[in-house]
């Protein structure tokens, strides 16, 4: 993983309202991609490159909201399998 994402992606203790208890989470801070508005995705297990780079794609709800959500996802779905994988070495 690149530095960048190490420095974007921390451990916090997040507030689960549905079991109404603490957690330890990973929070990984990004942008949405359609109006740059600061996000916060919460994962529950460590996430890998590829799960922060198909996070990155995903617009935030005012956005999936206004644009139509099958048509954000079908761009979304589309970018992510036009993009080549990255080079392992």
């Amino acid at each position: 993983m690149g530095s960048g994402e190490e420095d974007r992606l921390n451990k916090k203790i997040v507030f689960d309202p549905e079991f109404k208890l603490d957690r330890i989470c990973w929070v990984l801070d990004t942008a949405c991609p359609v109006c740059s508005e600061p996000l916060e995705v919460v994962f529950d297990e460590h996430p890998t490159e590829i799960e922060i780079l198909e996070t990155e794609q995903i617009p935030c709800d005012d956005c999936l909201g206004r644009a139509g959500k099958d048509d954000v996802m079908d761009a979304v779905i589309k970018e992510l399998f036009d993009r080549q994988p990255p080079d392992r070495k």
